[in-house]
């Protein structure tokens, strides 16, 4: 996506979006004029060329040699769903979604995404992250398919009767040749936009046909009912969290049952997604300034701070910071 001074030009062609950067001590890239927006050198070294091909189509490629840890937040300014499809070459991040959807990105993998909500977050860590990817509209989509809709999943993305879904895969040769193509472009002027278009397609065309070859079906209204009471229950409560099969006696279904709804709708099984949500709730906390890390493990059930603040190093790639002690208030 695009930083907000591009978002205007990119309104005609592509898909307009605005991005903003957050670093961990809390201090936000919208705190300065539009025109230092820029991310400091001292924490990223970042190239993001977009490629606006056409109304509701675009192709980018994104270099970025993170050296302290960073999210970024896109935002897609146009109201319309969009399929995005990228290639990670290398670099390892997580994401979260304002649909409730959230993962991993680890290197050499491929990510097919239907969204109809307008903002994602990406968490950087140090290191080398390349990605090469496409971004495209319900019209512009059907356009490309010439009104022929090989598939049911495709025919409820463009008519935007679709569940948001991010699903993932390892790359095909295929793949990684187009990626590759992408982020070597070698035009410039209008061939670059023939070519890139090209490419578009190519992607398109592959990632198409793996995903649906590889993908689950969206899950069904019952399950998401059953999942989402499930989180209520476990999160009712974060430092004394329900035993799984309690939760599950208390949605009303069994605990294998359970362990299949959270599959289909989170990816992930009840305890993964007990241990994210519970770390994701420790972040929002710390990041208020109003709690010291000790205070937050407390409040999670953490016997020593020492055994949270691991827990959230392997998560998010950096050590949990809060107020001194000194200043912050009691619970």
């Amino acid at each position: 996506m695009s930083d907000p001074s591009q978002a205007a030009s990119a309104a005609t062609l592509g898909i307009a979006s605005q991005s903003r950067w957050l670093l961990p001590n809390g201090f936000d890239s919208l705190e300065l004029p539009p025109d230092q927006r820029t991310l400091p050198d001292s924490v990223a070294e970042l190239t993001y060329p977009q490629f606006s091909l056409r109304p509701g189509l675009e192709v980018y490629t994104f270099d970025a040699k993170i050296r302290s840890p960073v999210n970024l937040t896109y935002e897609v300014l146009s109201g319309e769903p969009y399929l995005w499809l990228a290639l990670n070459i290398s670099g390892s991040s997580s994401y979260v979604h304002d649909g409730g959807l959230e993962g991993e990105i680890v290197p050499a993998s491929s990510h097919f995404a239907m969204l109809r909500d307008p903002l994602s977050t990406f968490h950087y860590v140090g290191g080398h992250h390349r990605v090469s990817g496409m971004a495209v509209t319900p019209a512009r989509l059907d356009e490309m398919l010439q009104g022929e809709l090989p598939e049911r999943f495709i025919s409820a993305f463009v008519t935007g009767a679709f569940d948001p879904s991010i699903r993932s895969s390892s790359p095909t040769q295929a793949m990684r040749t187009i990626a590759a193509q992408i982020a070597r472009n070698p035009y410039e002027g209008p061939m670059e936009a023939v070519f890139l278009e090209g490419k578009a397609f190519e992607m398109l065309a592959e990632c198409l046909s793996v995903f649906h070859h590889e993908a689950p079906p969206n899950p069904g209204a019952r399950a998401r009912r059953h999942a989402f009471a499930a989180r209520e229950i476990m999160l009712a409560d974060p430092a004394r969290p329900p035993r799984i099969e309690d939760v599950a006696s208390e949605v009303g279904v069994s605990q294998r049952r359970l362990n299949e709804v959270f599959q289909e709708v989170f990816g992930a099984s009840p305890l993964q997604c007990l241990v994210r949500w519970r770390l994701d709730l420790a972040r929002q906390w710390l990041r208020s300034g109003d709690l010291s890390v000790k205070q937050v493990a407390h409040r999670l059930g953490y016997a020593h701070a020492s055994n949270f603040s691991l827990a959230f190093a392997r998560c998010f790639g950096h050590p949990p910071t809060g107020a001194p002690d000194a200043r912050t208030p009691a619970d």
